[in-house]
């Protein structure tokens, strides 16, 4: 391969950086000696390995950026770079001060209830028990979509809990404080209230007769037959599915699913729907139960206080799945 000394030089900079000047001019002296024993093939011996090497170090930097999984659970830990890179170790996140809230996560979280109570609620609402349909599937899909969306939608601002059972599991972990898990309640509770009049304007207040397939705006109670204790039970095992892959997804810093992690946390609300529904209508979300429950029960006429009753399994069973699975995490981490 031909080069005049010039081309030689450039190359030569574009490969090795300017530290190699020095060996690029004993080269650029070489290729002008006819004596020289050394070719230039030797030292580039592919014509385009100069900008390979530019190639590589530009995906190099580009690697070296992490994606960020702690917007999705409202992480407040702030970690300086380890001084030695030689040893590089894990730590786990700061505890979030106890104190510590923001009001703007608290109206991401009521805007997202909001909306998660008129989409799950409403799907049920417009197809339970159709004859001839996969109500089961479509309601649970809905579910499952919804939480998805919204966690990529607010995820950034509130972390997405949309549930106070995870809130809860992430005080318990650390990653959220005790005062914003607070006003995440509030806000939640509230935002359920209000999805669930929107429904009964939209199903029951305004039409003349209601479009209210569950009749009772989508509420969760015991399936006939069904034992409470049953109903307890599958309340704590899928909201532990649910909280144990928040938890491993969007908190272990080991797992490197990145911003796949709402995606999983989906499908977890999913596959709770899919089992849970014939037993109670699946809740593993208290907040989510309460707003249909309490509407219901005021503005409904034909309301049996059913659901009100019954409100204390879709606490206690969320609740207590949520901190059985932080326990775990925990445990996993010691």
């Amino acid at each position: 391969m031909k080069a005049s000394g010039s081309h030689v030089l450039l190359l030569c900079l574009l490969g090795s950086g300017l530290p190699a000047l020095g060996a690029c001019a004993e080269t650029l002296s070489c290729s002008e000696d006819p004596g020289c024993a050394a070719p230039l093939e030797d030292v580039f011996p592919d014509g385009d390995q100069a900008i390979s090497l530019l190639q590589v170090g530009a995906e190099s930097k580009r690697g070296a950026g992490s994606v960020n999984t702690e917007a999705f659970v409202g992480s407040t830990s702030t970690e300086a770079p380890a001084a030695d890179t030689e040893t590089p170790t894990e730590t786990a996140p700061a505890p979030a001060p106890a104190n510590d809230f923001d009001m703007k996560k608290c109206v991401a979280e009521f805007v997202a209830m909001t909306l998660f109570v008129f989409i799950g609620c409403g799907s049920a609402m417009s197809i339970a028990k159709a004859e001839g349909s996969a109500w089961v599937l479509q309601v649970s899909l809905a579910f499952g979509i919804a939480i998805t969306v919204l966690a990529y939608t607010i995820g950034h601002y509130s972390g997405g809990h949309m549930n106070c059972a995870v809130t809860l599991g992430l005080v318990i972990v650390g990653n959220c404080s005790v005062m914003q898990g607070i006003g995440n309640l509030v806000a939640q509770l509230l935002g359920s209230v209000l999805g669930a009049k929107i429904l009964w304007a939209v199903y029951s207040g305004i039409p003349s007769v209601s479009l209210d397939r569950t009749g009772g705006l989508g509420t969760n109670t015991v399936g006939d037959g069904v034992p409470m204790v049953s109903a307890l039970i599958c309340e704590i095992v899928g909201t532990f599915l649910l909280m144990y892959v928040v938890l491993e997804t969007a908190v272990n810093k080991a797992n490197d699913v990145g911003n796949m992690a709402p995606l999983a946390i989906g499908f977890a609300v999913f596959l709770a729907h899919s089992v849970l529904i014939p037993i109670d209508g699946c809740s593993i979300n208290p907040t989510r139960t309460t707003g249909p429950a309490i509407v219901n029960a005021i503005v409904n006429p034909k309301s049996d206080g059913k659901a009100i009753k019954q409100l204390w399994i879709f606490w206690v069973g969320p609740l207590v799945g949520a901190a059985l699975a932080a326990g775990v995490y925990k445990g996993m981490q010691a």
